[in-house]
């Protein structure tokens, strides 16, 4: 592993908290909350992990929200996270959540946020990890589930960062939430939004137009388009970008192929995530190692992402200010050890 990946102080702004559910924990809450699962043993779950297709991806995916039944089995979750990032020295975290997979199982929502909150309460006080939660609006659910849902998140907007909307990208162009998002943002809310992945050029077009969003979260399609490209170059709107899925999904075809050196190279404001890291097999330290082994990304490269990362978090200034003295320092050591 790269000395300098390794001890690279990083920020991660696209995750989601359930696609951390390493198989070993969706066992244990399995067992801890009586949930059969169609596995004859933990190996065969681990298996599972392998999925070959969208399908089977879901389809454990699913699976991982079932097991979850109460703000401890997210706090538990949340914690299990924070330590991986303490591992790779991760500071700073935002994760996606959501609450509709659980109101639509008859659960309270208040579970989702007081065990995620919880959790990145004591990553604070344990390891000095910040951040928190971006709850998201299911897209393909509609709008009247999005009006529900922000009539709860109304109520406790001091747990939340932000509002972002994701899951099925296509045919839900961000547009169709337009009113939504008005009010969230008169709420002094940030904004965020999954567009760019496997819907074209014009589902980003939308998102900075309809949604007017704080973060564009995949994006990777805006090459398509010259004039997008121009834009959110001189807006230097964030991209927050996340490899490893991108190739697990088949958006990508191969590691090489990515176009994240081609972003950057743009003059694009990209930054580098995980996603479902546990289903992809691959936290954020990871993805910067795939994408520095096989796109060209260098060591520069990556601390100017890891800027991006910092500059477009949802961290007060004071903090983001910390951060940045910490990257500088990192980067001022690695010089000296490089005989720069």
């Amino acid at each position: 592993m790269s000395e300098f990946i390794r001890t690279l102080p990083k920020v991660e702004l696209h995750m989601h908290i359930e696609g951390s559910m390493e198989p070993e924990m969706l066992w244990q809450l399995a067992d801890k909350n009586k949930v059969d699962l169609p596995y004859s043993d933990i190996e065969a779950l681990r298996n599972a992990y392998q999925f070959k297709d969208l399908t089977e991806f879901v389809n454990l995916y699913i699976q991982g929200t079932e097991v979850v039944k109460t703000a401890e089995d997210f706090y538990t979750l949340t914690m299990a996270y924070l330590d991986k990032c303490h591992q790779q020295n991760i500071i700073h975290a935002e994760v996606f959540c959501d609450i509709r997979t659980y109101t639509d199982r008859g659960q309270a929502p208040e579970m989702v946020l007081e065990g995620i909150a919880q959790g990145f309460k004591e990553g604070k006080e344990r390891w000095g990890i910040t951040g928190g939660m971006l709850p998201c609006f299911i897209r393909h659910l509609g709008v009247e589930a999005a009006i529900e849902d922000w009539q709860f998140y109304q109520k406790h907007q001091d747990k939340i960062l932000g509002l972002g909307l994701a899951a099925i990208e296509v045919p839900y162009p961000p547009q169709l939430f337009q009113s939504i998002f008005d009010e969230v943002r008169d709420a002094g809310l940030k904004v965020v939004a999954h567009a760019g992945e496997e819907g074209d050029a014009s589902y980003i077009w939308s998102a900075i137009k309809d949604l007017n969003v704080d973060r564009i979260d995949h994006g990777i399609r805006c090459l398509d388009d010259a004039d997008l490209v121009n834009h959110l170059a001189q807006s230097q709107t964030p991209l927050t970008v996340c490899p490893c899925s991108n190739t697990s999904l088949n958006v990508v075809a191969d590691m090489a192929d990515h176009p994240i050196k081609t972003m950057l190279d743009a003059g694009l404001k990209v930054t580098i995530n995980s996603d479902d890291p546990a289903h992809f097999g691959a936290y954020l330290t990871e993805n910067m190692l795939a994408v520095q082994t096989h796109c060209g990304i260098t060591d520069e490269d990556m601390i100017t992402m890891t800027q991006h990362a910092i500059e477009a978090s949802f961290a007060d200034e004071a903090r983001k200010q910390d951060m940045l003295k910490i990257l500088q320092q990192h980067r001022k050591i690695d010089q000296v050890a490089m005989g720069r």
